[in-house]
């Protein structure tokens, strides 16, 4: 895999820490985990804007998606990351989060990079090279979690959360649960995923029509029959695949579709509106505003401003 150049006008992420409603954002160097100095929680009540293009040097971001549908674009491509998948960056690759939506559900991790020949968690200068080698070298950046890496993200935030009487007691606990998150990590990319609960063919293909044809109706009975399961069982299936119940994915899928038009400039707010099947330009901005934070009109004046200044093509 080619190494991405870094370009100039590249945001350099700077490592902060917050408590909040969305975001709980923790250092872990304090409570004995040396190469973990940012571990963050975040859970959306509401939709918020992605962030810019950014790079973290000398670190390797780890995130772990729980809920919601996420986009991460890196490399020149868009990647989508559904419920149970982990995504990768490695240090000075350029990347972002495209889009946090509402009841967006997902673990966060900055691995620090020792200096050659340093030591990790503890570990001897073998071991600390082994995982920091085979994270920096890993060949997919996109790929399930384990059942372990999961468990693991969840045991070393509920320790933090808990810590003992007895400080050193403590210090042992959390380097011990981030060694093994740390394993969980480097076995999850070459682990056979599960096939208990995974969406059938039929529901994949579904997805991948919904996806291609959004301006359709697509009842959900219709769905069920044709993937031969109870409605229930269906729309379980579909929200494994996507993190959406069918209705929430369509509409999904003709928010992004109609924002891509508007972005276009060649098309009013109502023929946008009609063409994605929306009921009215009014419903079509609820859902704007729902799923993007934003109405119909501000995101087509924001891209004809961009455009009469000739930031994107016309």
């Amino acid at each position: 895999m080619t190494k991405s150049r870094r370009k100039p006008d590249v945001d350099v992420e700077p490592i902060f820490y917050e408590d909040g409603a969305d975001w709980r954002i923790v250092d872990l160097r304090p409570h004995g985990v040396d190469c973990i100095p940012l571990f963050a929680f975040g859970n959306f009540g509401a939709v918020r804007p992605g962030v810019r293009e950014h790079i973290h040097p000398g670190h390797i971001e780890v995130c772990l998606c729980i809920r919601g549908n996420l986009r991460y674009a890196a490399d020149g491509m868009e990647y989508p990351v559904l419920p149970g998948h982990v995504f990768i960056s490695r240090p000075d690759e350029p990347h972002r989060r495209c889009d946090n939506p509402k009841g967006m559900m997902l673990y966060r991790l900055l691995f620090s990079i020792p200096r050659k020949g340093g030591r990790i968690l503890g570990l001897s200068t073998k071991e600390s090279d082994y995982i920091v080698r085979t994270l920096q070298n890993a060949t997919t950046r996109l790929f399930h979690a384990t059942a372990r890496l999961r468990s693991a993200f969840v045991r070393l935030f509920a320790l933090f959360d808990s810590p003992s009487g007895d400080k050193m007691l403590h210090r042992l606990e959390m380097r011990n649960a981030a060694t093994e998150l740390m394993l969980a990590l480097v076995e999850a990319p070459f682990a056979p995923h599960s096939a208990k609960g995974r969406p059938t063919s039929k529901v994949k293909e579904i997805v991948e029509r919904i996806t291609a044809h959004p301006e359709n109706d697509y009842p959900v009975e219709r769905l069920a029959r044709e993937a031969s399961l109870s409605q229930f069982a269906f729309t379980e299936a579909f929200k494994r695949a996507t993190g959406f119940t069918p209705h929430a994915y369509l509409m999904d899928r003709r928010v992004r579709r109609a924002a891509a038009d508007l972005k276009q400039g060649h098309i009013s707010i109502s023929g946008v509106a009609g063409k994605w099947r929306f009921s009215s330009p009014q419903h079509m901005s609820a859902a704007f505003r729902r799923i993007l934070g934003a109405s119909p009109r501000e995101i087509s004046g924001k891209f004809n401003v961009l455009r009469a200044k000739g930031k994107i093509e016309k």
